[in-house]
């Protein structure tokens, strides 16, 4: 499936659910009402509440409190302890000024997109000097994020605990992953990204269909004189450029994410409103128009080399943050033994419907299969029109 190519903020979109999820929900993890009697506490420290002469103690709130949110906390801080020993092996340390920033920096990227305004307009002023302007609109941009995380939270059912425990895994895993990567940047990789941020770039819209017979469909209309934005609308498999008309945001011939089949059709479309051949990519098949040509930005390479250069970093960094944690998954899925009853029997109905889930997606996959084999077996006579393609 074509995604938008942008830049994602891989270590956020990690904490949208627990990292050993399988891609279900996590559990209900708002917290739950704080006890509003006074505390006590007995020699033993057993009881932790108490109202009058009721008390409540600690082995009742403990049991309750595993059955509703144990699993998620267990999961995520057996990834932590496996971190921590696999630093130490590595011989790297970990100091709380590095829990911080990672905590810092996640939270940031998370709403990377919503505070670009503010972010150019903080830059602007400095720019001019103008400090106390800027400082300004940092504690705005501050205080923005702290409600959107706050909001962002309870959207996702996840405690601040499970958010900082997640954050203080990955910190221990970017120290893992900083020496490994440490030099990888070649000149080709340099050379590379300053062309595809800074070479030719084109606007485009496209249609993505599942078969030769609603590819054909769709080239139909548009030869009927239907626009493509129309089309795309109604046609397009892809939820998420279907309901923008197909319409994907700039990109260049060396831009990540998107089939290299996908872009050479649309960098060989001439004048705008030109409309492609059929593209099969990525088992799908696509109709694509070209909107626009950026022309390249007057750029020398070696003003943004290191800048390029600390990009790319920041990005292979995320990048092997998440293989790594993929890996903790992995293992804990491979190794891991619970003891507690409660617990154990959570986790193995955890396995029990992600194997379920693998076992549909396989069917589907086959179905998928079959259909397209079924396609490509059809006579010469049910292929698109592939005519000299018409403007809207």
């Amino acid at each position: 499936m074509i995604t938008h190519p942008a830049r994602i903020a891989a270590v956020a979109l990690l904490l949208l659910v627990s990292p050993v999820s399988f891609g279900a929900k996590a559990q209900a993890t708002a917290a739950p009402p704080a006890l509003t009697a006074a505390a006590a506490t007995t020699q033993d420290g057993s009881v932790v509440a108490q109202v009058g002469g009721a008390t409540v103690r600690l082995e009742q709130l403990q049991r309750p409190l595993i059955e509703a949110y144990g699993l998620n906390i267990l999961l995520n801080l057996v990834q932590l302890e496996v971190a921590k020993e696999n630093a130490a092996k590595a011989g790297v340390k970990v100091t709380p000024e590095d829990i911080a920033r990672e905590t810092e920096t996640t939270i940031e990227k998370m709403f990377e997109q919503s505070n670009e305004k503010l972010v150019d307009k903080m830059n602007a002023a400095r720019d001019k000097g103008d400090e106390k302007t800027a400082n300004e609109i940092a504690q705005q941009i501050k205080k923005d994020n702290a409600q959107a995380f706050e909001q962002f939270l309870q959207n996702q059912r996840l405690t601040r605990a499970e958010f900082d425990i997640v954050t203080e895994t990955n910190a221990y895993l970017r120290k893992i992953a900083e020496p490994m990567l440490a030099g990888k940047i070649s000149e080709e990789n340099l050379q590379e990204a300053f062309r595809s941020l800074y070479g030719e770039n084109v606007r485009c819209r496209h249609i993505q269909c599942a078969n030769l017979q609603e590819i054909q469909e769709a080239k139909s209309r548009l030869d009927a004189g239907e626009s493509f934005a129309k089309v795309a609308r109604e046609m397009s498999r892809n939820a998420g450029t279907a309901k923008l008309g197909g319409e994907l945001p700039p990109f260049s011939i060396n831009t990540q994410g998107l089939p290299q089949a996908f872009k050479d059709a649309a960098f060989a479309l001439k004048k705008e409103g030109d409309i492609s051949d059929v593209v099969q990519a990525e088992g799908g098949f696509h109709l694509i128009q070209l909107e626009k040509r950026i022309p390249p930005k007057a750029v020398k390479f070696e003003d943004v080399k290191e800048g390029l250069r600390k990009d790319l970093f920041a990005r292979a960094i995320d990048a092997t943050v998440k293989t790594l944690r993929q890996q903790l998954a992995n293992d804990a899925v491979k190794n891991l033994v619970i003891n507690d009853p409660v617990l154990r029997k959570q986790w193995q109905d955890k396995l029990d419907k992600r194997d379920a889930t693998i076992k549909d997606r396989e069917q589907i996959r086959k179905q998928l299969q079959l259909e397209r084999e079924r396609s490509a077996t059809q006579p010469a006579t049910t292929l698109p029109d592939l005519a000299p393609p018409k403007s809207e």
